[in-house]
């Protein structure tokens, strides 16, 4: 017995020197080396819910009535292993993750509201444009041409097609604007449009930049101000011989001129295409034919679960109002993409992935309707419900 207290004083001892030797080494001309608070929240981000009430209900018994123990997730040395490793024991993905493209890990991204037929097939991925893509030096959809022909351009027309009646804005548009739209990667196009160029397809006319157009002039004509950017990122970025992955840097400077001209503006929709089969990304419904859409929602941002509630409500009301039309909201972390999305410009800031590159830009015009639609079911419903009852109109 005696010798067993003289082995624990002397290790007790031994790490109490460490301590002195370590604290004073620190301390040291001024030392700067430190744990700062990101380190420690890095750590901390890796405790699951169910672990802190694993640990928690071993003081408080009856907490382990209420959580279903997890042997993993309980254990201090698994959580210190991840910690360590970013491998997470039991999730083949964490190991291969990393070093295998396309394999994206739960621990950064997940499905918030998953909606028909999602699967982590679906993760959504950003594509580059392809290294040989040549700059046309056409008008760009931001200047289209002052000719008759301008209208069916911005439709998807295409010669020997019916010709559709132009969009009618409404003539006294609201003047204040709470909704801006705009595209970060305002080049992606789809097969139909254009001729595939490796992993992705753009075009400098023909691109996602027609479906944020039509889907401004569709919200003023419900009677919601909208504004779109008239900005041609990627060109910008390449006059400015910046990176193509400074988009989003490059997008926020104009969010925040934006915001700046319109104070009011609380709604800030980035549209993308995304790279999904044609399977997953196409709804039929009433006999129309529609681009899915996903909705995603960046984690580093300090309005991330205002961005979650507010994407949640909205593919809500797609399952409402046009069943099968949400693929879904997913969750992005800064692992393995860029994260944040400008969402911290505002709680009302959403990424909308519309349809893949097999769909069409008239099925991306659909749903640039449809969305106008329920955006407007939404935000109607939200006005009233912030109208106080003294300001209702009385009936009589």
């Amino acid at each position: 017995m005696t010798a067993l207290i003289q082995r624990q004083f002397a290790v007790l001892s031994f790490i109490t020197a460490f301590l002195f030797l370590m604290t004073g080494a620190l301390a040291l001309n001024n030392n700067k080396l430190m744990v700062a608070s990101s380190t420690i929240q890095r750590a901390a981000s890796h405790i699951s819910s169910v672990a802190l009430l694993t640990w928690m209900g071993r003081e408080i018994p009856a907490l382990n009535g209420t959580v279903q123990v997890d042997s993993t997730a309980g254990s201090v040395s698994g959580f210190l292993f991840q910690v360590a490793t970013s491998i997470h024991p039991g999730d083949l993905r964490s190991l291969l993750g990393r070093e295998l493209p396309g394999m994206i890990t739960l621990d950064d991204s997940r499905f918030i509201v998953e909606g028909k037929g999602a699967s982590l097939t679906d993760f959504y991925v950003e594509y580059p444009p392809h290294p040989r893509q040549v700059i046309d030096a056409s008008p760009s959809v931001q200047d289209p041409p002052a000719t008759d022909q301008t209208e069916g351009t911005q439709t998807g027309e295409k010669p020997g097609e019916e010709k559709k009646p132009p969009s009618t804005v409404s003539p006294t548009p609201p003047k204040e604007k709470v909704v801006y739209v705009y595209t970060s990667h305002n080049r992606e196009s789809w097969y139909s449009e254009t001729k595939p160029n490796g992993a992705s397809l753009d075009h400098p006319t023909r691109n996602i930049s027609l479906v944020s157009r039509h889907l401004s002039e569709a919200l003023n004509e419900r009677g919601i101000g909208a504004d779109v950017s008239t900005h041609d990122i990627y060109q910008q970025l390449v006059d400015k011989k910046k990176d193509y992955s400074l988009s989003y840097a490059e997008s926020l400077q104009v969010l925040q001129a934006a915001k700046q001209e319109h104070r009011e503006l609380h709604y800030f929709f980035d549209l993308h295409r995304d790279t999904v089969p044609r399977k997953e990304s196409t709804a039929t419904i009433n006999g129309k034919t529609y681009a899915r859409v996903l909705i995603v929602v960046g984690k580093r941002n300090k309005n991330h679960q205002q961005n979650e509630a507010f994407a949640t409500e909205l593919h809500k009301l797609m399952e409402e109002m046009y069943p099968e039309l949400s693929r879904g909201v997913m969750e992005k972390g800064a692992k393995t993409d860029h994260g944040e999305y400008n969402q911290s410009i505002s709680p009302g800031s959403l990424l909308l992935e519309i349809g893949g590159v097999e769909n069409t830009l008239e099925e991306s015009l659909n749903t640039a309707e449809a969305l106008a639609d329920v955006f407007a079911a939404y935000y109607f419903k939200a006005e009233k419900a912030s109208t106080p009852a003294a300001d209702e109109p009385k009936e009589g």
